[in-house]
């Protein structure tokens, strides 16, 4: 089975955190980490919450993609 819902669940998360200059704060190792402890508080398997944020990324709206773009290009000082 592929692992890319472990990587698009951390990205999901990932995008839902700060931004700073260098660019987004938290990386796929703590949005993971944070992933699996969210799974154990919530009694719920770290492959389906996986696949859960890894849909939810994939379904993210256009606006909310943009929202996401202009945090970081804001955070990193590009934005006007």
């Amino acid at each position: 089975m592929s692992r890319s819902h472990y990587t698009n669940s951390a990205d999901y998360i990932r995008s839902l955190g700060p931004c700073s200059k260098e660019g987004v704060v938290l990386s796929r190792s703590d949005a993971s980490q944070i992933r699996q402890g969210i799974s154990k508080a919530i009694s719920m398997d770290d492959e389906k919450l996986s696949m859960l944020l890894s849909d939810a990324l994939e379904n993210k709206s256009p606006e909310e993609i943009e929202k996401d773009m202009k945090k970081l290009i804001t955070a990193i000082g590009c934005g006007a």
